[in-house]
């Protein structure tokens, strides 16, 4: 493929990532609580591509990305059945953890609501590890989240912490930072 198209095909690749990106559009009725877990795990599957990690939290060469789950398993069975999970080219791992799993190999970490307050430990492992945190938690973002989910208005939208990925050495694309309801930039006194 020559340098002009492959720049074309990215930027298409980018802008179908942005508009799963935009999904908090999609409305979440209280008697479709699927749709809740489905639109979560787009946005997990989506959201590495728009993170930068650094060089020391490398994937070994061959190997795929691998998006954990801690206590939500309805987000991991949506992603186990997208296609990028199947052997797709760019695509990723699944790997359902318990509270102390090591984090070896992770790249991006969802901690489900009812097990977050426990998870202090799994936390501090993924900072060191540059590991990305995603929650779904009241006050996450104050306890080392890097992303947090929210549903607010029967819509799932997101907001970020910039301190809590610092932390972890990540860098987050501007693009991210545009669609988040909140950013937080460093720690509320």
């Amino acid at each position: 493929m020559k340098p002009l198209a492959r720049r074309r095909a990215r930027l298409a690749a980018g802008l179908l990532g942005l508009a799963v990106l935009a999904l908090p559009q999609l409305s979440i009725g209280q008697d479709n609580a699927p749709a809740e877990y489905a639109v979560k795990a787009a946005y997990l599957a989506k959201l590495r591509h728009y993170v930068e990690w650094p060089v020391r939290a490398g994937l070994p060469a061959g190997s795929r990305p691998v998006i954990a789950t801690l206590g939500a398993d309805e987000v991991a069975e949506h992603l186990l059945q997208m296609p990028a999970v199947k052997d797709a080219p760019g695509g990723f791992s699944v790997r359902r953890l318990r509270m102390g799993d090591s984090l070896d190999g992770v790249s991006v970490l969802f901690i489900g609501d009812a097990y977050f307050s426990r998870a202090g430990a799994m936390i501090d492992q993924a900072n060191a590890k540059s590991v990305l945190v995603v929650s779904e938690s009241d006050s996450a973002l104050q306890r080392g989240s890097v992303i947090n989910f929210r549903l607010i208005d029967e819509r799932i939208r997101f907001e970020i912490s910039l301190e809590s990925a610092d932390k972890s050495g990540l860098r987050l694309s501007s693009q991210i930072l545009k669609l988040a309801t909140t950013v937080i930039r460093e720690k509320r006194k």
